[in-house]
């Protein structure tokens, strides 16, 4: 049994709990440029229309508060966009709106930070092709946190007319605040069977993806050691998605999980973890088109 998870696994939707849904898709709609594919009178679904495929999914929960960022839980989501012109329409379009965002070149990628009006973070980035991208002696890919060129950007997307989000847009990874480095760095490296990408030395993060990406999966204590798991009855992250391609490729994180001790529910094409942190990871084959309920998120975190 490999301990390598499948190099074609991507990030996929990411489910997460709002006080109120019509400002929640407000914002995504008008800010963030997604459109809604499907709704409720209490959730929804958006993502790009022309690819169909849902990226963020809105769950209202009654009576919600926004929890201080010394909890375990999100620190942000990161949505990949096709190419350097868009990234740089989204930051004109920002700008019209009057929009408030933090900006960074990671080496890597280039990245605009913005928070919903629930307090989750979003990051929207585009990639440097890889043959660009530089290592060190050890492998491991050097990224940075230096100032953008927001000028150079703005003038890439100045011909790129702002329409929302463009096809081939697609969840790029998710950053986390975990409760204990090592727990979280078992669970994702020795058990779901992610790599480390970057040096630990150097970040005060571990950064781990599959198939020679920078990374699918951050991973901080930003929040503080030990940090308190986040009440399903506040706003943040109910669960993101990892999307594996095939059946087969499953079945070898369902043995890993369970020769590790970690509970698991199991459904068709998809399997429910909840991570050290209590943060639930589903891994499927199939990416989820509805919204699941408050039931089956406690269900899922008992």
């Amino acid at each position: 049994m490999t301990n390598v998870i499948d190099p074609a696994v991507s990030v996929g939707p990411v489910q997460l709990r709002v006080q109120d849904i019509r400002r929640a898709a407000a914002y995504y709609e008008n800010v963030i440029g997604l459109r809604i594919l499907g709704h409720s009178s209490s959730t929804a679904v958006l993502g790009v229309p022309s690819d169909e495929l849902p990226l963020v999914m809105l769950r209202e929960v009654e009576g919600s508060v926004t929890p201080p960022r010394t909890y375990a839980g999100l620190y942000h989501f990161a949505v990949l966009l096709p190419d350097r012109a868009s990234l740089g329409a989204l930051m004109r379009h920002l700008h019209s709106i009057g929009e408030r965002f933090g900006a960074s070149d990671h080496s890597v990628s280039e990245a605009l930070y913005l928070t919903d009006p629930d307090g989750n973070g979003i990051e929207v980035y585009r990639d440097r092709p890889r043959t660009e991208w530089k290592y060190d002696s050890n492998g491991f890919v050097h990224m940075t946190v230096d100032p953008l060129h927001e000028q150079q950007l703005l003038q890439e997307g100045e011909n790129t007319q702002w329409h929302g989000l463009p096809a081939r847009t697609v969840m790029g990874h998710v950053h986390l605040h975990v409760q204990d480095m090592e727990k979280a760095y078992r669970f994702y490296v020795e058990v779901l069977g992610f790599e480390l990408t970057a040096d630990p030395q150097k970040f005060p993060a571990f950064f781990a993806a599959a198939g020679g990406y920078h990374h699918h999966i951050g991973l901080n204590s930003w929040a503080g050691a030990q940090a308190p798991k986040a009440s399903i009855r506040n706003t943040g992250i109910d669960m993101y998605t990892l999307l594996l391609p095939s059946d087969q490729s499953l079945e070898p994180v369902a043995e890993r999980l369970e020769a590790a001790g970690y509970p698991f529910h199991r459904k068709e094409h998809a399997l429910y973890v909840t991570d050290p942190s209590g943060i639930v990871v589903c891994l499927t084959v199939n990416p989820p088109d509805t919204v699941l309920s408050s039931a089956q998120m406690v269900q899922l975190t008992e």
